[in-house]
């Protein structure tokens, strides 16, 4: 039994040597784990590449400075970019390139202003300062003053030029055209003698007025131009009231005009008659009616005496309406 008992206490014996040695490389492995992740902490907070500083006139894009990253510069309108376009965060905490800037583009480099006259570079244009007797965006056109009568006035304008990649593009306001091989002036179109005949018509029913950029219709007298501009209506003067007829007149409107028509019953001894108006209520006519199929006057006298219907005849203007 003796000898048992210390073959058992042999090998717990062992066994705890060998735990004890287990524990002991285990502790090692949790404190180099330990140190590991203190360097790399220490290591992400000084591992980003330093603050770039912003364009003027111009921006940055991009936030992060952690190393692998990008940052990229643009330059606003009228600007170009002096350095590098990109730059990234190196391993060396640094980045790559050069700082940029924006610098202004000198829009005279190309001499846009011709006969004698002089550059100013703005912000993304220019402008000419023009010798005597030139006028225009580049100085192309001679001045008013220079040109003869028929080419000033309301119907020559300017015409408003901008310069793309060294091209010069001019323009015209609506209802102008460039005039002829002179892309700086604009002349007026003459719409009325453009569509005079053309294939959607006429543009008035009437007449047709030119005017500087444009049109407008015109009526004859006693006409007015419709909603549309184009078209001719007629002036009622007996329904707007716009006539001259006395009380015993009646108002006949015609196109383009009016008539003031008297009207008589005929006389018959010993009877009395009374004029009523039954035909025209809206042509204020209180006195009278004519009958149309018969254009004959009714004339309707009191209840004593008997209802007589003369044959006097209508004046001929009345039949012809």
């Amino acid at each position: 039994i003796q000898g048992s008992l210390k073959q058992v206490q042999k090998l717990l014996s062992a066994h705890e040597a060998s735990y004890m040695q287990s524990l002991r490389n285990l502790k090692k492995k949790i404190n180099l784990l330990l140190s590991s992740a203190t360097r790399q902490n220490t290591k992400a907070i000084n591992s980003t590449c330093p603050k770039l500083d912003s364009l003027i006139n111009g921006r940055k894009l991009g936030k992060s400075h952690v190393i692998g990253h990008e940052v990229h510069f643009l330059c606003d309108p009228g600007y170009e970019l002096v350095g590098s376009e990109s730059r990234v965060c190196q391993e060396s905490l640094t980045w790559s390139g050069q700082q940029p800037t924006c610098r202004d583009i000198n829009e005279c480099a190309s001499s846009p202003c011709l006969n004698g006259g002089t550059c100013v570079d703005e912000v993304n244009q220019f402008s000419c300062v023009c010798a005597k007797g030139w006028a225009g965006v580049t100085c192309r056109t001679a001045a008013a003053s220079t040109l003869p009568a028929a080419t000033t006035g309301p119907y020559v304008r300017p015409s408003r030029c901008t310069i793309v990649q060294g091209t010069t593009h001019c323009t015209c306001e609506p209802g102008y055209t460039i005039s002829g091989r002179d892309s700086y002036t604009c002349t007026d179109i003459d719409e009325c003698e453009l569509f005079h005949n053309g294939q959607a018509g006429r543009l008035c029913l009437h007449a047709c007025v030119n005017t500087p950029g444009g049109y407008r219709c015109s009526c004859p007298a006693g006409y007015n131009v419709t909603r549309d501009g184009r078209s001719c209506k007629d002036i009622d003067e007996c329904a707007t009231r716009q006539n001259n007829c006395t009380k015993d007149q009646m108002c006949i409107n015609t196109y383009g005009g009016f008539q003031c028509v008297r009207v008589d019953c005929p006389k018959i001894p010993n009877a009395t008659y009374v004029k009523t108006s039954l035909i025209f209520p809206r042509m204020q006519f209180p006195r009278w009616r004519c009958w149309s199929s018969f254009f004959q006057c009714s004339c309707s006298c009191y209840p004593t005496h008997p209802t007589h219907t003369s044959p006097t005849t209508v004046p001929k203007v009345l039949k012809k309406l």
